[in-house]
């Protein structure tokens, strides 16, 4: 078996998710610099390492139109980022379907292999999505999504539940747990992020 490593697992698009308020943060988070760049660059950059394009699912008003990418409204005002995966997700449903790699964008510290190792789970065991878990729980703004999710997702924004994973139940959802990680990638601290 070739190691995870060595495969370019790759997903057939990906989405920042920016669309918050950054209540807690008092301040844009997508806009904080870290080095010479902004969190939403930092994270459309690492997005852009598994998937040929990155989409901004910047909210239900068009923002951060000025960094080149697709901006994806919300389609239900308010919904949280559950909403974001859904405008994602019909997005790349009507464009054929597939897999789309998420990312909050106040996880500075995200890598692209983890994306590639979850993508890969997904597929050896059959999952319609896979989400990096940490002893702090599940991180659902990190993770892959296959479009057979977006029926499930509308169903729970149907029924008011803006939960990131209120419709788990209604999928093959799975998750890899940091521990599971190589010693260097666990090192990073791959999910650690601004709240």
């Amino acid at each position: 078996m070739i190691p995870v490593a060595a495969r370019r697992i790759e997903t057939d698009a990906a989405a920042v998710l920016c669309g918050g308020r950054s209540r807690r943060m008092g301040s844009d988070k997508a806009g904080l610099v870290l080095g010479e760049t902004t969190l939403l660059e930092r994270t459309a950059t690492v997005l852009g390492e598994v998937a040929p394009q990155v989409v901004l699912a910047c909210g239900s008003t068009p923002r951060y139109g000025g960094l080149g990418h697709e901006l994806v409204l919300d389609a239900c005002p308010d919904g949280g980022p559950l909403s974001g995966l859904e405008a994602v997700l019909d997005r790349l449903e009507r464009a054929g379907g597939g897999w789309l790699a998420v990312l909050a964008c106040d996880m500075p510290r995200a890598d692209a292999e983890v994306l590639r190792r979850l993508r890969s789970r997904a597929e050896e065991r059959g999952l319609d999505l896979c989400v990096l878990e940490t002893d702090g729980g599940l991180e659902p703004c990190y993770g892959v999504y296959h479009t057979r999710c977006l029926p499930a997702v509308r169903r729970a924004l149907d029924a008011g539940d803006r939960k990131m994973t209120a419709f788990h139940p209604g999928v093959n959802a799975g998750t890899m747990h940091e521990r599971e990680l190589p010693a260097e990638l666990r090192e990073r601290e791959p999910a650690r992020n601004l709240n």
